[in-house]
Formats: C-alpha cells, structure tokens, sequence
C-alpha cells in the first residue's frame, strides 16, 4: 500500500511539473538566404551537453527541458541559438544561419578609420559569436540556474570581460603612444620609458578627457617629470 502510495505520489508530482521533464526537440535546419537544408550541422544543448547532428535532409532531433539554450553550429555559418519556452513549446523548429562574412580588409583603406579601429573592427568579426553571445539577467538565472553556471556560458561570459579589458589596454597603448609623448615633452629613450610607466592614464581619463585636456595632461606631467629627473628621483626608482 505504502509502495502505491508513493509510486502515485511520484506520478503526480512529475505529470504537474512537466518543465521537469526532458522533451525531444524536432527540427530543420537552413541556409537563410537560400532556404538550402544543412547537412552535419551541429545542436548543442548548452545546459546538458548533448550534441546531435542534422541529416541529409537538415532534420534534427534533440533532448532538451524547458527553458534551456540551444546553439546551432555550421562551418561557414553564424552560430544561432534558441531557447526552449517555458510554456508552449513547438512540435517542430526551423533554424536558419546566417553566412559568415569573410574578412575583406581592403574596404578598410577609405574608411577613414584609424589603426587602433580597424584593428578593433577585426578582432570584433573574428570573435563575432562569442562577444554577442547574450547574458543572462537576473530574473533569467533564476529560472534557469544551471544554464548559468554551465561551464559553456561561463567560459564566453569570461572571454567577453578578458576582452573588453582588452580592447580598453589596446586604447590606451593607442592614444598614449611614444611618438606623441616625445612630440610634447621631448624625452627619450629610458627616461621616455620612465614617463609613461608613472604617468600612464587610466581608460577613463582618456576617455573624460578633450583633446586639449589630454595634450595639457603630457605637457604639464612631462615638466613635473623632468624636475623629478633634476632632483634624481625617477632615475631612482622602477
């Protein structure tokens, strides 16, 4: 009795939560400008870890519960992605990717854009489907905890903020460059060196600053660096 009991109980619990349950995710997948079906294209359930495959036909079918992220991987294609509902989830799915822009550098030669955003553009379509890879509000990880600290989104969440470091490090090596800082104060060689150690701003001071402010900045630290030079003390010092 004890044993019905609990076997109903268990029936129950499961049938009145069905987000518990894994549900078999059927699809397509295609090209989207073309409408061609995509062979040996890659689902991964992001949450789970399962990967399956589309067949000759583009066809597709994977385990996934409600709430979980799936992305769509091709060679030669944008990764896309999809989440399952958490409430009416379709019978079938039609994923369309996107081509991959190849990487043409020449309409970067009348663009008007400087070295360091040209090079900022690059880096940015090269590592394209990891830096617009969505985070997760609140609300979000809340619902799906395990999605959030799913090693997958937790190694892209990781790469975005190593790279945004990145990217402000590159402006400042950019903007506070030895050609100019020579230019303004005259200095050379280790005492040059010596400067832009001590006096190297930080991103958002290069940022807050016009460029008047920021050419005054070099000018008057590279005179009160060079009374430091008379008395001795940078010589003295890292």
């Amino acid at each position: 009795m004890q044993i019905t009991s609990f076997f109903l109980t268990t029936l129950f619990f499961l049938l009145s939560a069905p987000s518990l349950l894994a549900q078999q995710i059927k699809g397509l997948v295609q090209t989207r400008d073309e409408k061609v079906s995509l062979q040996n294209a890659q689902l991964v359930n992001i949450y789970s870890g399962q990967i399956a495959y589309t067949d000759s036909f583009g066809n597709f079918s994977l385990n996934a519960h409600k709430g979980e992220l799936v992305e769509v991987r091709m060679g030669g294609y944008l990764t896309a992605r999809f989440r399952i509902s958490q409430g009416h989830v379709p019978p079938f799915f039609k994923i369309y990717l996107d081509k991959l822009a190849v990487l043409n550098t020449d309409r970067f030669a009348s663009s008007g854009l400087n070295e360091y955003q040209i090079d900022s553009v690059k880096n940015y379509e090269l590592y394209r489907t990891t830096l617009d890879y969505p985070r997760m509000t609140a609300f979000e990880q809340m619902e799906s905890p395990f999605t959030a600290l799913s090693r997958s989104n937790q190694l892209k969440w990781k790469f975005q903020e190593s790279y945004a470091m990145f990217e402000r490090e590159k402006y400042i090596d950019f903007s506070f460059n030895e050609s100019l800082v020579k230019q303004i104060t005259g200095l050379e060689g280790e005492d040059l060196q010596r400067y832009m150690r001590f006096y190297r701003p930080s991103y958002e001071q290069l940022r807050s600053m016009s460029q008047y402010d920021y050419y005054s900045y070099i000018r008057i630290t590279g005179a009160h660096f060079q009374q430091l030079l008379k008395r001795g003390s940078p010589r003295n010092s890292g």
